[in-house]
């Protein structure tokens, strides 16, 4: 056989980026195909782009199916057989593809869409390819309300594409398209969804990994490695930066206790991360905080944490629930439970600035969390 008898069409789609303007939404088309290619890198695989639609022609569909299912701003994917847009050719292909998926007892349904002029219309379509069907695989009939099977016609122009599947995608934006941002990563699941909703709306991140020990080495770094490579499948240039902040909590235990010590962390990190934000051009800190952490830490507290940080300070998990979340894991699947890097509990009552502000200066944390940047680690997840 040769090769292109193996060969399948990838059928792209991509949902909201065509409402953006015209020079927008090329913009984020190329962007999206810039995305790809770095997803496919190593497959053999060629890309076609036409308005609202991206097609992908391999020989290695199973491999691209999977890898374009995690890929920001792709809707869904369909392995398709490409033909001709002549109703013979259209009828053939899809009778080859029922004979794959009807057997004996099975309904079926004939869905066809069509871009361009055709000298049919896609009730012809219907009824010609499944009078055919019909006719060529005995004991199957036609159920158009809740069929076993459905088989669909996607005709464009010149071209007509045949398949039987569709793979979701996580929708949303291309990465790459708004911006840039650092997370504060301890490689819990609610860092985890957090990072992946910014890398879902099209932001590129930077995971930040606080290293307890004074240096970055052990178990903690580990599960959060493991857990920032999941993030990876979405997003393949995405890499782990580690800091040790053993120093920094070292001088914490010694000057402050219960919720001012949090405070104090917390506002380490934030510095730290916007540090490091600013070297790669970031414009935001995220963070995995939770509707019930944000309700025990009190808006007060929030404020006196979010103002040692020259950046935006966004929280994506603010209003949702630990239910809400889970549900948000199955895309992401951290591999275990960890808990966050912060070792303190959050403050019951209302820390006073003066108070952190005093703690601070007698523990010289500054210079501490400037020199922890200076040993900052770039773990590659790919």
């Amino acid at each position: 056989m040769r090769l292109s008898d193996f060969m399948r069409t990838i059928i792209v789609r991509y949902g909201e980026l065509v409402l953006k303007s015209e020079p927008v939404r090329r913009r984020f088309e190329r962007r999206l195909v810039s995305n790809i290619n770095l997803t496919l890198s190593g497959l053999k695989y060629s890309v076609r782009k036409t308005r609202g639609r991206i097609f992908i022609d391999t020989s290695s569909a199973a491999s691209v199916m999977e890898r374009l299912s995690k890929v920001p701003g792709i809707v869904s994917v369909s392995p398709s057989v490409k033909v001709s847009a002549h109703i013979d050719k259209i009828r053939s292909a899809a009778i080859n593809a029922a004979k794959r998926a009807l057997a004996p007892g099975m309904s079926f349904a004939i869905r066809t869409s069509r871009v361009g002029k055709h000298p049919f219309s896609s009730r012809d379509v219907n009824v010609n390819v499944g009078s055919a069907i019909l006719s060529e695989i005995k004991g199957v009939r036609v159920n158009l309300s809740s069929p076993d099977r459905e088989i669909f016609m996607e005709i464009r122009e010149n071209d007509a594409y045949i398949f039987t599947e569709t793979v979701k995608g996580p929708g949303g934006l291309p990465v790459g398209t708004q911006g840039r941002a650092v997370a504060l990563f301890s490689g819990n699941h609610n860092d985890v969804v957090a990072t992946y909703l910014m890398i879902k709306r099209g932001c590129a991140m930077f995971p930040v990994f606080f290293d307890p020990r004074h240096h970055a080495d052990g178990r903690a770094l580990k599960l959060a490695t493991a857990s920032a490579k999941k993030l990876a499948d979405f997003y393949p240039k995405l890499e782990l930066r580690s800091i040790p902040f053993g120093k920094v909590l070292d001088a914490l235990s010694k000057v402050a206790t219960g919720g001012a010590a949090y405070c104090i962390y917390r506002r380490s990190a934030l510095q730290a991360a916007e540090a490091i934000a600013r070297h790669v051009g970031g414009e935001a800190i995220v963070t995995g905080d939770d509707a019930r952490l944000l309700a025990a830490l009190k808006l007060t507290n929030l404020n006196l944490i979010d103002e040692a940080c020259g950046l935006p300070v966004l929280r994506p998990l603010a209003g949702m629930s630990g239910a809400e979340i889970r549900q948000l894991e199955i895309f992401v699947k951290p591999p275990q439970r960890t808990r966050g890097a912060c070792p303190f509990l959050p403050p019951r009552n209302v820390v006073k600035p003066k108070e952190i502000q005093r703690l601070e200066d007698s523990m010289k944390i500054r210079p501490l969390v400037e020199e922890s940047i200076r040993k900052l680690r770039v773990i590659k997840l790919r």
